[in-house]
């Protein structure tokens, strides 16, 4: 019951974070007023702080009280993930998450040829195919869950422990974006033609042509997610 308390509590301080009830430098209330605010006892209420101030969110300085940091020295990326969801639109978030895939996986896609094993060219193939048969039975979370394992398969192919860790906080936001374009049959069709030249490079082991290839399948990716947002517009 205590941890579904403290759960509960750490959300609404991340909403009222983010509606700017309790603005970056700004002071907490005192710990019987927060308590009150949260609807929690004390105990709870210190565990909650506790909690936000390992994620970097708040700072406690003894004698002077507990104080929102600046959202660029969060430490915790989910919980930053959840704020920008708050605060900007939707489409805005899609492109802000594009620009960090772009970053990490055209290059990771560069390391993944120098570097992958038969095994991770077997698993690679096994994901396009059920990526293959999910579209071709019209099942979209199959068609995602395929998508995810791909590019996640790409990010360990490149041997390099970090890259998961990296794009793991990710995950949520990321699922929603792809939800909003793989609904469509020919945004399907488009993401199955770059996954192959995606493989075929890494396969051949051309690093250069791996790169290219990824930056082009991000550069439709960014068309894609813009097109599905004009069309949520209109609808």
């Amino acid at each position: 019951m205590r941890r579904d308390l403290v759960t509960a509590g750490i959300e609404k301080m991340v909403n009222s974070i983010a509606s700017g009830h309790f603005p970056e430098g700004a002071a907490l209330p005192g710990e019987q007023a927060l308590a009150e605010y949260l609807e929690v006892s004390r105990p709870t209420m210190r565990e909650i702080v506790r909690a936000l101030a390992d994620r970097g969110v708040l700072e406690v300085v003894h004698g002077r009280g507990t104080f929102v940091l600046p959202r660029s020295q969060w430490r915790d990326m989910e919980t930053l993930v959840e704020v920008w969801r708050k605060v900007l639109p939707q489409s805005e978030v899609n492109e802000r998450l594009t620009e960090v895939r772009r970053m990490i996986e055209v290059g990771s896609c560069g390391h993944a040829a120098n570097n992958r094993t038969a095994e991770d060219i077997a698993e690679l193939e096994a994901c396009l195919e059920r990526f293959a048969a999910a579209a071709e039975a019209g099942d979209l979370e199959g068609v995602n869950r395929a998508d995810v394992d791909f590019h996640n398969q790409i990010l360990r192919s490149t041997g390099n422990p970090f890259l998961m860790a990296v794009m793991r906080p990710l995950e949520g936001a990321l699922a929603e974006s792809r939800r909003g374009t793989t609904a469509h049959p020919e945004v399907r069709a488009r993401a199955d033609k770059h996954h192959k030249k995606i493989l075929e490079a890494i396969k051949a082991g051309d690093a250069e042509g791996a790169k290219n290839a990824m930056r082009a399948h991000m550069d439709q990716t960014w068309a894609d997610l813009r097109t599905s947002d004009r069309g949520d517009k209109r609808g």
